[in-house]
């Protein structure tokens, strides 16, 4: 008798522990899936946040490309000398925010475009057909499309490389939106 009562008590212990170990087991598990979840969730909010700086500045250099080229194709035409200056001088502030571009997309591993989508005969033969205005209004749209992507990248970023170049690049570029109303107003004046 005192032996079934040994055993009774000793199998009695052995079952509570191994359901006490089976509960804690559990609420390990449990809590190791939430934070493997959380961890994941953190990882792919970030990935998507790089994926959305990577968009937006690939989208603003696709416009300074455009840009520099709009002034390139400008700058070769017949036009008077003051605004053939104020086009170098927009060509000359683009260079400067490209190499930025490029310098920060390197350090980010992004890939941006290297060549511009503007149609150098098109432009040529808007120019020729129907004068400097419509140009310039095109390289004053494209620099604002440029800035507004390069606000929104200010806006939702926390890196601080896009943040500097974010800043940068807005007040450059709100000098050449300046030096392009400036140019239709010269070539306005002298029409």
């Amino acid at each position: 008798m005192k032996f079934n009562r040994y055993t009774f008590i000793t199998t009695g212990i052995i079952l509570i522990t191994t359901i006490a170990v089976s509960l804690n087991s559990c609420d390990f598990f449990i809590e190791t899936e939430q934070a493997r979840t959380e961890k994941e969730t953190i990882a792919n909010n970030a990935m998507t946040a790089q994926k959305n700086e990577a968009k937006l500045l690939v989208k603003a250099s696709k416009y300074n490309l455009d840009v520099i080229e709009l002034c390139t194709i400008i700058e070769s035409k017949d036009i008077e000398e003051e605004v053939k200056e104020i086009v170098a001088e927009i060509k000359d502030e683009q260079l400067d925010i490209l190499e930025k571009y490029d310098k920060v997309a390197t350090e980010n591993v992004i890939s941006i475009p290297k060549y511009s989508s503007i149609e150098y005969q098109e432009i040529k033969e808007m120019i020729d057909a129907e004068g400097l205005e419509k140009p310039l209004e095109l390289l004053s749209d494209k620099i604002s499309s440029q800035k507004e992507f390069v606000d929104k990248l200010s806006d939702t970023t926390n890196n601080s490389d896009f943040k500097a170049l974010a800043h940068y690049a807005n007040l450059t570029l709100k000098k050449s939106i300046n030096k392009t109303k400036e140019t239709i107003e010269i070539i306005n004046t002298d029409s």
